[in-house]
């Protein structure tokens, strides 16, 4: 600790660039998401390449908004363990998502193909769930 009770803060050096990079990459990786999001349908859903561009772009979108939750709304300085706590639940929840689309794009239909077959099944098909679905309501 430095000065006393009564100095100002130490202010630091101005620095034009600094975190300038990291919102810069947050707006394109937020705005990458659109076409990618469009772009396996239109290439077509068996396209593993596509979806996995889709996956990993998801998978950083949601990681970089999380972080963001975290700097905002816990504070380092009166939650120091509390912060860490988030900070390795976060990491931890990324790979456990990771993990999760890599096993589903391998082992089954993939995120796009899912979607479409979600997208497109006929009502007679909605029909046999939302019995289940209504005894969960």
């Amino acid at each position: 600790m430095e000065g006393g009770v009564n100095d100002p803060a130490p202010i630091p050096e101005p620095s034009p660039t600094h975190g300038s990079y990291h919102w810069v990459f947050e707006r394109a990786m937020s705005a990458a998401l659109i076409p990618l999001t469009i772009a396996p349908f239109a290439a077509g859903t068996l396209n593993p390449v596509m979806d996995a561009v889709l996956c990993a772009g998801i998978i950083i979108h949601s990681h970089i908004g999380f972080q963001s939750v975290i700097i905002d709304y816990v504070p380092d300085k009166r939650l120091p363990k509390t912060r860490a706590m988030f900070w390795w639940a976060l990491r931890a929840a990324t790979v456990v998502v990771a993990v999760g689309f890599f096993e589903f794009e391998t082992n089954d239909v993939g995120l796009t193909e899912a979607i479409k077959r979600i997208w497109t099944a006929k009502r007679k098909e909605m029909a046999s769930v939302e019995p289940v679905l209504q005894g969960v309501a």
